[in-house]
């Protein structure tokens, strides 16, 4: 066993609820997340280096994670309770980006980690209909003095969708938009999350400079389609990020190809590879390509994620990959500083 499993793991409190009883050895390993892709190796390890000590004659090792707490951005001041805040944006509308937002935030939910999605397209929030919510009125405040804010599929949900009639305009200039979406990261009552995703609306405006200055974000993921358009515009918003060092945490194209029904066939509507190479050439990791189905519109539309709607599906399997990925850099951006510090 590698120092990194056994010194390492122990200095950085990784090793928990160790117990030694009459030659049998139990404890647990907390990894910083559960897509850890050498969870199996360290349990396997871990037990192998309990094994060869002497006067052991059983090993129980049981592997758990805990979400590490993002240290990106220290200088701003941290969102009680949060521990990693995602912005998931777009250059141009129409490519599918909330779509993503609510899909990508229940497969972290289904991934085991407490969950919440800030709708901050003041202008048209679609959130709480994909999310089963449309019609909500919050009621209800925490212990605090916070609204409390609605919740399905296991996700924390605050969107202005929940504070306006359905026929009312919101015509705001941008100091208005600026207030209130900081005050839906301080009034809100998310409690204790493990990743709060940003619904950001589409371009480079008053909330997308909002959510860089008043946040410490752990990151910026970027919704493309196939087609030179879509690109080109998503382009402008990833400099947008990397300009205000806010990390790219990479992009996903999503509705990259249809499968034809009858012969399997792959169709390429918008074209193909766009997302793939702007991640390329901007030197930033592409997270994957999500395929067309009408169904991931039907059951947006009654309120069911095609990740809750349908699990199994090439759609909700893609954005698991995805989550999974996400979180497993996340985790490997974190653990960058503690490997910094002599074990």
């Amino acid at each position: 066993m590698t120092p990194i499993c056994t010194a390492v793991l122990w200095s950085w409190g990784w090793l928990k609820n160790l117990i030694v009883k009459n030659g049998h050895v139990a404890f647990e390993i907390v990894l910083t997340t559960s897509a850890c892709p050498l969870k199996a190796k360290i349990q396997s390890d871990a037990e192998t280096a309990a094994t060869s000590v002497e006067g052991v004659t059983g090993v129980e090792a049981k592997i758990s994670s805990e979400t590490l707490a993002s240290k990106v951005h220290q200088a701003k001041k941290p969102i009680v309770g949060i521990k990693n805040i995602i912005a998931v944006s777009s250059g141009k509308g129409g490519v599918g980006k909330t779509t993503v937002s609510v899909n990508l935030a229940c497969a972290l939910q289904l991934r085991g980690a407490k969950v919440g999605i800030l709708d901050s397209d003041i202008y048209g929030p679609n959130v709480p209909m994909m999310m089963g919510l449309h019609g909500a009125v919050i009621k209800e405040k925490t212990e605090d003095g916070k609204l409390k804010p609605p919740e399905n599929h296991g996700v924390k949900v605050m969107s202005m969708d929940f504070l306006v009639k359905d026929d009312q305009p919101v015509v705001w200039r941008g100091p208005l938009l600026d207030r209130v979406i900081r005050q839906f990261f301080n009034d809100t009552g998310w409690g204790e999350l493990d990743y709060l995703i940003v619904d950001l609306p589409p371009g480079t405006g008053d909330a997308q400079l909002t959510m860089i200055e008043a946040v410490p974000l752990v990151g910026a993921v970027i919704v493309t389609t196939p087609q030179e358009v879509a690109v080109l515009d998503s382009k402008k918003g990833l400099s947008m990020f990397k300009n205000a060092g806010v990390p790219v945490l990479g992009v996903i194209e999503n509705m990259s190809y249809y499968v034809c029904g009858h012969c399997d066939d792959k169709a390429y509507l918008f074209g193909q590879g766009g997302g793939e190479l702007l991640a390329s050439t901007l030197g930033v990791e592409f997270l994957g390509e999500v395929p067309m189905n009408p169904d991931v519109r039907k059951y947006a539309d009654e309120g069911k994620p095609i990740v809750v709607a349908d699990p199994e599906s090439p759609q909700a399997q893609a954005f698991l990959e995805i989550a999974q990925k996400l979180t497993a850099d996340i985790c490997a951006r974190g653990l960058e500083e503690l490997v910094a510090v002599p074990a």
